[in-house]
């Protein structure tokens, strides 16, 4: 089934935030940023218009690319909370490009 150019559209926004938060983590210190801070920057650039990155950014978990740094968080308040993620080896390779994912555009 082909997908409509809403869904085409939406597609490769995904991939673009999805990128743009690898981007930014790995010019981060330590490869680790707030999640408050990620969704204001995602915010002023224009690429969200509500603070809620949790589809982005558990995409980006369940790939293995980021990690939360405080395991004692629910899943219910990461997101509401000021959490921290940071890059894991895996999404280090992927910033530099020894790896690819086609939901990631970086």
């Amino acid at each position: 089934m082909a997908l409509s150019e809403e869904e085409i559209r939406e597609r490769d926004r995904s991939r673009a935030i999805r990128g743009y938060i690898i981007r930014c983590l790995i010019r981060s210190c330590n490869n680790m940023a707030l999640t408050k801070h990620l969704s204001n920057s995602l915010f002023m650039q224009g690429y969200i218009m509500s603070p809620d990155i949790k589809k982005y950014l558990d995409y980006l978990v369940n790939g293995g690319y980021i990690e939360f740094t405080d395991k004692k968080v629910k899943a219910y308040t990461i997101y509401a909370d000021d959490a921290v993620v940071r890059l894991t080896n895996k999404g280090i390779n992927l910033a530099e490009g020894a790896i690819e994912d086609p939901g990631v555009e970086m």
